[in-house]
């Protein structure tokens, strides 16, 4: 098993949040550090689910309740997998646009 890489974005958010000079200050960047941890959290439980794991698995890793992790996380992962779905689409598009053909 591979170690888990941490998306850049929480590193820089988690070093603004505590690298702050004041508590404000820090609670000012805590939305931001906040958001990114919960896509990485949505993307661990994404690749959790695409290796075979189940919601039962996820919501215990989380210490909640399948249903609790499901409904917390099935948002975001659906709008990954959308956002996957249209990225994909636009390549096939400007592919078939480089060959000359009808999309």
């Amino acid at each position: 098993m591979t170690a888990v890489d941490v998306p850049g974005e929480l590193n820089d958010a988690w070093s603004k949040a505590t690298g702050a000079d004041d508590s404000l200050m820090a609670l000012s960047r805590m939305a931001t550090l906040r958001d990114a941890l919960s896509r990485w959290e949505a993307g661990l439980a994404r690749d959790a689910l695409a290796m075979g794991a189940s919601w039962t698995t996820i919501g215990e890793a989380l210490g909640t309740s399948r249903q609790a992790a499901w409904e917390r996380l099935r948002p975001a992962i659906a709008a990954a997998i959308e956002a996957d779905r249209r990225r994909v689409n636009e390549q096939r598009a400007r592919a078939a646009k480089r060959r000359g053909e009808k999309s």
